[in-house]
């Protein structure tokens, strides 16, 4: 939700909520009580905007991914091994890894930790979608001129999971860098579960 609509919001319940009790506001004129309502409104903007906003972690302090994750180690699968095989330590703490939401806008959340996804929907996180990170395919980000100006853009998720099978993180800040903390966090954790697959390339001029 923007700010406007959250303004609107409160200003049309204040009305209302004077109407309905019957209370006559007639010592303030109207065009101040109408700046004050607005002041109120942009002051609960803020107080949400702090309560989204408590616990995020800079980008610049994720450069580094958990050292239980730095130290797994893949291979090649030989051809008499399953295609999944399971790691050891597959129950490694979950760290987190990043935290935003869209660029002015509240009531929407994302925090990517070592192992999922999550996406809080409502004020104080109502709804929580979830994607593991195995279940990711792909990803890639996608910017308007406008948007690059702003360092601002989104990052698309496509996964394998037939319930949430794209995901998109709407103009998240420095949404490369993103990117790139989500696709290593996604390499690591595929790593650490010991998940791998084959990949025929065809040639084409045949």
């Amino acid at each position: 939700m923007q700010r406007d609509e959250i303004r609107k919001i409160v200003t049309e319940q204040f009305y209302n909520s004077v109407t309905a009790s019957g209370v006559q506001i007639t010592a303030i004129p109207s065009g101040q009580l109408h700046v004050l309502v607005e002041s109120m409104a942009d002051g609960l903007f803020a107080a949400l905007a702090a309560v989204e906003q408590e616990g995020d972690l800079p980008i610049a302090a994720t450069g580094a991914v958990a050292p239980s994750m730095a130290a797994a180690t893949t291979r090649p699968l030989t051809p008499e091994e399953p295609v999944m095989r399971q790691a050891v330590g597959d129950h490694a703490e979950e760290v987190r890894l990043w935290h935003g939401r869209p660029y002015l806008s509240i009531g929407l959340r994302y925090e990517l930790t070592s192992q999922r996804l999550r996406i809080y929907r409502g004020i104080l996180g109502s709804h929580i979608e979830e994607i593991e990170l195995i279940r990711v395919k792909d990803s890639n980000v996608k910017q308007h001129v406008g948007e690059r100006l702003l360092n601002i853009g989104d990052v698309t998720i496509v996964s394998a999971d037939p319930t949430t099978p794209e995901i998109v993180l709407q103009n998240v800040h420095d949404p490369v860098q993103v990117r790139e903390i989500f696709r290593k966090a996604v390499m690591d954790e595929k790593a650490r579960r010991g998940l791998y697959y084959r990949e025929d390339i065809s040639d084409e001029s045949r």
